[in-house]
């Protein structure tokens, strides 16, 4: 199941091709040179919970997955839970909305994750970072197929008074699939380093069980294993239902949100290992606790460019949490 759009009128250079059913991505006539890509610091030992900004805009109102982009500063890709309008939006860590993104004709039954990883595997689509979004929630465990949307991300944004709604053109990829166990409620996504997905499902006994999805023209589906989430100063239920996760540009710190925790592990190596290998460590993550603020329903968590955490609530008009590390900028120096 092919479909829809790519985005954008900042789209630029020949994009890599794509591993899906879609393979055309349209290039600008007057290209744009890109940025490079972002210097992400390594995730830093004390984190310190700050409020960076609030989001005010009404049309961003039930906030589900955020995600610092690769090649622009201070830029957080987000996008509502399911019964909104099929849109991604970028937005400054002070809550300002920055532009929109219309995805006509893909699947939005229930998106719930976004997250930033390679557009493929060899060198150059290595440096042309991909946004994707996990349209796999399922609140009622009924869905036979869940998808995967693929895009590449914007190299700039849009002029200043410019329609926010930005025009499109090309195609996202959508990668549809059905999990290996039956239908279960996944809210959190993370891509690894080679294009495979990791989905971690949301339940009420203190566990996760993880899925890693390589994306093709039929994308390979396997039961990695299942993480346990044990905390003496919560209860199996609410507190630890996993809500959200991002890995780190360093392919190994996993940053996992509940919620009434977030927790953070190296276990990024691990998650692309053999099924066999994969199953047997997760039985024993040696989770870290990073300090979480006290809101209902958090759901998205997304690293930043000092080694820290973006947090956000699905809650309407949202406060902007940043689990910074103390003595760092809040953007990374650039290589």
């Amino acid at each position: 199941m092919a479909v829809g759009i790519v985005l954008v009128a900042v789209s630029a250079c020949k994009a890599p091709q794509p591993q899906g059913k879609s393979h055309h991505f349209a290039e600008d006539s007057a290209a744009v040179v890109p940025a490079p890509l972002l210097t992400f610091a390594e995730p830093c030992a004390a984190p310190e919970l700050v409020s960076a900004g609030r989001v005010v805009d009404t049309a961003l109102a039930e906030l589900s997955g955020v995600a610092a982009s690769r090649r622009l500063p201070d830029v957080l890709w987000v996008h509502n839970d399911s019964g909104n309008k099929a849109r991604v939006y970028a937005i400054a860590p002070s809550g300002k909305r920055l532009a929109s993104w219309k995805l006509k004709k893909v699947p939005s039954t229930d998106w719930e994750d976004i997250a930033l990883g390679p557009c493929g595997v060899g060198d150059e689509a290595k440096q042309q970072p991909c946004l994707y979004l996990a349209d796999t929630g399922d609140n009622h465990n009924d869905r036979k197929e869940v998808h995967i949307l693929r895009w590449p991300e914007p190299h700039a944004l849009p002029a200043a008074g410019e329609d926010e709604t930005l025009k499109v053109k090309g195609d996202v990829e959508v990668f549809t699939f059905a999990l290996p166990n039956g239908p279960e409620d996944c809210e959190a996504m993370v891509v690894l380093p080679d294009t495979r997905v990791v989905l971690f499902s949301k339940r009420n006994d203190a566990t996760s069980n993880v899925y890693r999805v390589t994306l093709g023209e039929k994308p390979l589906v396997e039961a990695i294993g299942t993480v346990v989430l044990k905390d003496e100063l919560a209860d199996h239920g609410e507190a630890l239902r996993v809500t959200g996760a991002d890995l780190h540009p360093n392919g190994t710190t996993l940053a996992l949100r509940t919620y009434g925790r977030v927790l953070v592990a190296d276990l990024g190596k691990l998650l692309g290992e053999p099924v066999a290998q994969a199953r047997a460590g997760l039985t024993h993550v040696a989770w870290r606790k990073w300090p979480q603020p006290d809101e209902p329903h958090g759901e998205a968590i997304g690293w930043a460019q000092d080694g820290g955490l973006w947090l956000l609530s699905d809650v309407s008009l949202p406060v902007i949490w940043h689990a910074q590390c103390p003595g760092r900028s809040a953007q990374a120096p650039q290589p």
